[in-house]
């Protein structure tokens, strides 16, 4: 596996300048990182009361990108991936079960 997989490019998951809220009332970091759900808890409390350090999925990306998510989880995963969105992608497919009020919902993966 690439050592070149250590951070996440696309999305700043400490100090979010944006959020993604779909349907079902999930607010994303990024597609499929859920930080809460705005139907039941306020959307302006979700945002000040995020830290990314303490999120089981966001933790680990921001310290050292999907390459450390995959090591805190203690995932195995031994095939390649094209870039960190995959390999990101495919450990948090890993963990739903763990983790459903954090990888939501469910369709962003592919499940239901």
């Amino acid at each position: 596996m690439s050592e070149e997989l250590k951070e996440c490019p696309y999305e700043d998951l400490v100090n979010p300048t944006r959020v993604h809220v779909d349907s079902y009332g999930n607010v994303h970091v990024c597609q499929g990182i859920s930080i809460g759900n705005c139907w039941e808890t306020p959307l302006s409390d979700l945002i000040q009361t995020y830290d990314a350090q303490k999120h089981p999925i966001c933790g680990p990306l921001v310290r050292g990108g999907p390459i450390r998510l995959i090591e805190e989880h203690n995932i195995d995963i031994n095939s390649e991936y094209v870039d960190e969105c995959h390999l990101c992608y495919a450990a948090r497919l890993r963990l739903i079960d763990k983790y459903p009020d954090y990888l939501a919902p469910r369709r962003v993966y592919g499940l239901e």
